[in-house]
């Protein structure tokens, strides 16, 4: 495994209660502790000798009971030594026993860190930064161009003159911005905090689940049951709830600690103001003189009746910093720019540092002028396709991906898991592990590890998705808490193994499975984007019944109905968002079911009310340009298209959309040239479908095919539209065998929806290989007979029949209407597509 920095505890045997308490909060691999590591036989010079050597922090719990044992002066020499000789790398006393003078400390180690401590958890979390801070040395971070906002902040904070009420300082921007640093720089240098407590909250986090995670974060280990604590949590009042949240936030503020709540999307409803269970929490911590705090955020966050908190954006960095950072970073790495190249990468990262980091990253790996050339990689930072071309290349060897691939589902996780999941040897785990650690592809939190936030949802979708074993997962972290039960991180894991268990279908037996409302609101979110609708509505569901008034959640529940088709079962949902004064999210959802109808006008006119009432974004004018399109309205279509295009410049989905309408206008050039972009911008394997259709609108069945079964081997989860182009493919190919076996898996995995389109691939399936007389009542069972595609269906099989058995009068009459309709050339190629030009939207 990585050698984890372990810091050795010097203590007397008086002490050994309080010790132990924080050896169990930190965990055997984190600490040398003789109850640990020591044997009844060993002889114990020796073992103390072997201790320190395997140490890199020297850790003294100072008391008047340790300075009269003489093996703990032999540790405090043997320490002096092994800091002379640069064995150790750090020194850390803490005063234990209040009546002990500064004095009687050895003077040597008076000019390491001394501090007056006697709380187990907060000594533990003291000691545990230094471990990280060892960790993170492998990864360096730099802070800069900051002044404004620390200046900003300053101003803010003096603004509270009364000392009875500080109010908390929200700090908000992008992630990866560097929100949580400036909160440090804060802490320390405006505040007087030594360091931070970073407390993540999740969506679907009410106090109870806040109170939980905040005393696991101050003193890991301390709660035996969570689900017992939960519940005894949530009978009591809020007030309660609160007075003792604020004693234990009180308690890190006494010791230097400054609480940082880091939200995810808990503390506010969906229009920033704060719900009312963390604007109690807030209200009581600006009005407690002892309790200070900083919520850090994505967004701007109100009180209540939409009123201003004291908040502090993080922008951007701006030109003269982002070409600083870029040139400290590069110099750590090797990497040098030249004044061109510097102003060149700095103007297009725009200042966002993830960004930054990954055009250092590039640069090391492909060099200066490669990064310059390929700007446009720097305008859409796409860390998706710097991942698979690092994988192409061989930069990322399969064990890389894979670590990368599980941890971008599932973070953090411990090595031994990560090692045996994906099925390699522990030297070959350090060694990856340290490559990713160089890259800053992953990060150690506490003694585990996870990928970095920008990589996250690229990681996802560069390696193929969730093809994650969830329930091996699961299986291998109870193992790990059975061997391993006082790792710090036992919540964060007891929580994963809960959701992998969901996400399996195998159920949460474990006894170490920790499940919160938010779990059951991830995974309902990860199952709709992983196209598994009937787990994303279950979950759902189910979430909704702890958490009625969360907004993402029943949207993703709605639409889940709506792509099975439960209209009816949507709209009850839709009604629910009205009653709570959603309407901006209300309406979009029923545009979105009104055009899966293709009720073109009804979506549209649901759309612009959602519009009014402030939807904005990508999304929305995605689904508007389509509307327009199938209504005829090209002019606005175009309008649409083009302000999502403002918006996400070569966004992947609206150069779909542009590419899908070219095909279905018959326009190859265009299309041709949008697939040219759409190739460079998604790599994820959606664009060998699109090639596929492009493929097939040229009449090349060979290369459709070829295409079309590349799109569903690369994504892990085809959807409907993947999977129909190579139903459709087969039959244009021949493949009458393969054809059948993909309209039954089609059937099989998505039931009832997509009827007419299933319906009409049946119908094509039954002209080529069948019956002209099955084709005729598959086609009447269509429930729209008018799109362009079933028209062309129609026609062909009149054609077919004039072969045959010739035409009745009435038929030979319905012939010659539709050829007056569209050219024969047109409802032959709309016949041939039949499955494949559906934009990605559908």
């Amino acid at each position: 495994m990585i050698k984890l920095p372990r810091a050795f505890l010097s203590h007397s045997a008086k002490d050994k209660d309080l010790v132990r308490e924080v050896a169990a909060a930190l965990g055997r691999a984190a600490v040398i502790f003789d109850s640990f590591e020591f044997s009844s036989g060993d002889d114990l010079k020796d073992a103390i000798l072997k201790g320190i050597a395997r140490s890199d922090i020297f850790v003294l719990f100072a008391s008047q009971a340790a300075f009269t044992s003489s093996w703990v002066d032999f540790e405090i020499d043997t320490a002096m030594e092994a800091k002379t000789k640069q064995a150790l790398s750090r020194v850390v006393t803490f005063i234990v026993d209040p009546q002990l003078p500064l004095e009687s400390i050895p003077e040597w180690m008076r000019a390491t860190l001394v501090v007056r401590r006697n709380e187990p958890g907060l000594i533990a979390i003291e000691i545990r930064r230094h471990i990280n801070q060892r960790l993170a040395e492998k990864t360096p971070t730099y802070f800069v161009g900051r002044r404004n906002e620390i200046e900003q902040a300053l101003d803010t904070i003096s603004e509270f003159t009364d000392p009875n009420f500080r109010p908390p300082l929200v700090v908000y921007g992008l992630r990866g911005i560097g929100r949580r640093s400036l909160v440090q720089v804060i802490a320390r240098d405006s505040l007087s905090f030594s360091t931070i407590l970073p407390i993540a909250v999740q969506p679907g986090d009410l106090l109870p689940e806040a109170y939980i995670r905040l005393s696991e974060s101050v003193s890991p280990g301390g709660i035996s049951d969570f689900p017992g604590f939960l519940a005894l949590q949530s009978a009591k009042s809020r007030e309660d709830v609160v007075g003792e949240m604020l004693e234990v936030l009180r308690t890190s503020c006494n010791a230097g600690v400054l609480p940082v709540f880091v939200d995810e999307g808990a503390f506010a409803q969906s229009n920033g103001v704060l719900r009312p269970d963390f604007e109690s929490l807030y209200d009581a911590i600006s009005s407690d003189r002892e309790v200070d705090a900083v919520i850090v955020s994505a967004r701007r966050l109100y009180g209540g009746g939409g009123s201003d908190l004291p908040c502090l954006r993080v922008p951007e960095l701006d030109s003269a910093s982002t070409q600083h950072l870029l040139r400290i970073a590069g110099r750590d790495v090797g990497v040098v720019f030249d004044r061109a190249d510097i102003g060149a990468v700095a103007t297009y990262s725009r200042g966002y540092p993830p960004a930054v980091r990954f055009a250092i990253d590039e640069a090391r790996t492909r060099g200066v002028s490669q990064v310059v050339s390929n700007q446009r990689a720097l305008v859409n930072f796409s860390a998706e396709l710097f991942l698979r071309q690092l994988a192409d290349e061989s930069s990322l060897n399969e064990g890389m991906t894979a670590m990368l691939q599980l941890l971008s589902a599932f973070s953090p996780l411990p090595l031994s898991v990560i090692a045996k999941y994906c099925g390699m040897s522990n030297q070959q785990a350090v060694d990856d592990m340290d490559r990713l650690l160089d890259l800053a592809f992953t990060l150690p939190e506490g003694l585990n590890f996870r990928i970095t936030e920008p990589l996250r949802d690229a990681a996802y979708r560069a390696f193929g998705g969730l093809t994650v074993g969830s329930g091996r997962l699961a299986d291998l972290l109870d193992e790990y808490l059975r061997d391993t039960p006082d790792d710090d991180a036992r919540l964060s894991l007891g929580q994963t193994i809960f959701r992998a268990s969901l996400l399996s279908g195998t159920g949460a037996d474990s006894k170490f499975a920790v499940g919160f409302a938010a779990d059951l609101i991830q995974v309902a979110t990860q199952s709709y984007h992983d196209q598994d609708y009937d787990l994303a509505i279950k979950y759902g569901s189910s979430a909704l019944e702890a958490r009625p008034d969360n907004v993402d959640v029943r949207r993703y529940v709605a639409q889940a109905l709506i792509r099975r088709e439960k209209y009816q079962e949507a709209e009850e949902h839709i009604a629910v968002l009205i009653g709570l004064g959603e309407l901006k999210e209300a309406f979009y959802i029923r545009g979105f079911a009104a055009r899966r109808k293709r009720e073109y006008s009804e979506a549209v006119e649901a759309y612009r009310k959602s519009l009014a009432y402030g939807r904005a974004g990508v999304a929305i004018h995605r689904e508007l340009g389509s509307c327009y399109f199938e209504l005829g309205d090209l002019a606005t279509a175009e309008a649409h298209i083009r302000q999502a295009e403002e918006r996400s410049p070569h966004n992947r989905y609206i150069v779909d959309l542009r590419c899908t309408i070219a095909l279905r206008l018959g326009d190859l050039e265009t299309a041709e040239r949008t697939l040219e972009v759409l190739e460079r911008v998604d790599p994820s394997g959606f664009a060998d479908h699109r090639r596929s259709t492009f493929e097939q609108a040229r009449g090349q069945p060979g290369p459709a095919l070829s295409y079309a079964r590349a799109a569903n081997a690369k994504i892990a989860h085809p959807p409907f539209e993947v999977a129909a182009n190579l139903a459709n493919c087969e039959i244009e190919a021949g493949r009458a065998e393969d054809a059948l076996t993909s309209l039954a898996s089609i059937q099989k995995r998505f039931g009832p929806a997509n009827h007419d389109a299933q319906t009409g691939l049946r119908c094509k399936y039954e002209l080529r290989f069948g019956t002209v007389e099955a084709a005729e009542g598959l086609w009447h069972s269509l429930r729209d007979h008018g799109t362009p595609v079933h028209i062309g269906l129609r026609l062909a099989i009149l054609n077919k029949k004039i072969a045959s058995s010739g035409l009745s009068e009435k038929e030979q009459s319905e012939r010659e209407h539709l050829l007056q309709q569209q050219s024969l050339a047109e409802l032959e190629r709309t016949e041939r597509m039949i499955g494949s030009i559906l934009s990605r939207s559908d």
